[in-house]
């Protein structure tokens, strides 16, 4: 995917909420759950492991800023926070972005093992 097609570097202004120096955040698209939130730099590259430390730290500040943002609208009981890099983990879209998911007591029956679940097998341990 190049960066005309993408559709992070081509985002709605109004999707957008907050933003920093070198990425942004919008609501997920197709959320898991109330306030599911994605980070995403500016820059248009699809892995984690190409983000400069400069990006890195910026994402990682409005990870937090975001955070608060949902403790205050959402009041979640906990957060998973994920990176899909790859096809075989499940990237869709060749952008990176961090989803940050707010979780919330009973919205499902067993949450042991967390981001684990990405393997149903593997996740009750």
């Amino acid at each position: 995917m190049n960066q005309s097609n993408c559709i992070f570097c081509n985002p709605h202004s109004d999707c957008i909420f907050m933003t920093e120096q070198l990425c942004f955040a919008r609501w997920d698209g197709h959320p898991v759950g109330k306030g599911h939130a994605l980070i995403i730099p500016t820059r248009h590259f699809s892995s984690y492991f190409e983000a400069t430390l400069e990006e890195r730290q910026a994402l990682w500040s409005l990870v937090e800023s975001v955070k608060n943002l949902i403790v205050e609208k959402y009041e979640p009981d906990g957060f998973n926070i994920g990176i899909n890099i790859g096809s075989a983990a499940g990237q869709s879209v060749l952008h990176l972005h961090i989803h940050l998911i707010p979780r919330y007591q009973g919205d499902m029956p067993n949450p042991k093992g967390g981001v684990r679940g990405v393997i149903p097998e593997r996740q009750k341990y």
